[in-house]
């Protein structure tokens, strides 16, 4: 089936892989990030002061969440696709994967992984520090891809391991990690104002705390949510950039043919691997993260009309998501194909 047959050709400007990307680098949003923590862990010492208690509590708030999981990403490629059930790849898997890494201008990953899940999936892997890059693939999406739109899909996460995504999405989710941590600290002065306003009514210090403790709890949530929404964005966008980097390499209908079959297969197969304790954590890293649903309604809906309020829905929902939808996807490569920077 011809991918362009019966699509309407986009209109410049329409879902158009922007030129300047949102992260000019991929540190330019780790060390916003860090800054970030490490302005607001000073600004709680400064008002608290050099304490042991202050320390302390900074220490176990933020400090040591953030070493924990600064320990789980520096494990390497590797250990992350062990981690979701991931075996060494058979020679044919890892053949493919080598062409897609030529094809797209890198070196081929350390390790091809077959990960033996029943979801279509794929993602990339890497350390904190870059090293040991790594794809993996399951089962399932092994079972409905040819071999033009798994070396694609291949080149699509190559083209992750190439601009470094899963390494500043790691490091952005590490200073969340702070900001959360900043919130957990304000609770903990918020619950020691309140047991010693029990012991006595006209501690002023106490309120001091209070007030101190709800204005930490109010930096480190909406921190942490920033964050949060910054790095889905830059995710989203990372995710077209990856798409640009494939339909280059194998051009636009072999990745729009495997988007669109692991979309159709995502909604009728469980999704042993994204859902997983281990996938949750490294969703951003897969090419997809579920079904697409049903097609947007027509824009000339009225906003009031049940049809208006689920396009609000559903674009609340997509600014949550780690992934553009479908029909974004598609769109770009069919602009691109459009404006000859890609080819069919």
């Amino acid at each position: 089936m011809n991918m362009f047959a019966g699509r309407q050709r986009p209109q410049p400007g329409s879902a158009r892989l922007a030129a300047s990307p949102v992260v000019p680098s991929h540190l330019f949003l780790p060390v916003i990030s860090y800054a970030g923590v490490a302005a607001l862990s000073a600004g709680t010492v400064k008002v608290l002061g050099v304490t042991w208690v202050t320390v302390g509590l900074l220490g176990w708030t933020v400090a040591l969440p953030m070493a924990m999981l600064v320990t789980v990403c520096s494990r390497g490629g590797a250990g992350v696709a062990q981690s979701m059930g991931g075996m060494p790849a058979d020679a044919r898997l890892t053949n493919l994967a080598r062409e897609a890494a030529n094809a797209v201008g890198i070196q081929p990953p350390s390790a091809v992984f077959s990960v033996d899940a029943k979801e279509p999936n794929a993602f990339a892997a890497s350390s904190l520090w870059s090293g040991e890059p790594t794809v993996a693939v399951t089962k399932g999406l092994r079972d409905i891809l040819t071999d033009r739109e798994m070396k694609a899909v291949l080149a699509h996460e190559m083209g992750h391991l190439k601009h470094r995504d899963v390494v500043s999405n790691m490091h952005v989710a590490i200073a969340a990690v702070g900001f959360g941590g900043i919130y957990e600290a304000g609770r903990a002065l918020l619950r020691s104002s309140g047991n010693s306003n029990k012991k006595s009514r006209k501690d002023k210090d106490g309120s001091s705390s209070a007030g101190l403790g709800l204005a930490l709890m109010g930096a480190g949530l909406a921190t942490q949510a920033t964050a949060h929404v910054v790095r889905l964005a830059a995710s989203r966008n990372a995710e077209l950039k990856a798409d640009h980097a494939a339909a280059e390499a194998f051009g636009a209908s072999a990745l729009i043919s495997a988007l669109e079959k692991i979309d159709a297969n995502s909604a009728r197969r469980p999704r042993d691997l994204s859902e997983s304790k281990a996938g949750k954590a490294f969703a951003f890293a897969m090419i997809s993260d579920g079904p697409s649903g049903t097609a947007s309604p027509s824009p000339t809906a009225p906003l009031t009309s049940g049809k208006g309020i689920g396009e609000l829905l559903r674009s609340a929902r997509q600014a949550l998501s780690t992934h553009p939808s479908l029909e974004t996807r598609v769109d770009a490569l069919l602009q691109g194909v459009a404006d000859g920077a890609l080819k069919r």
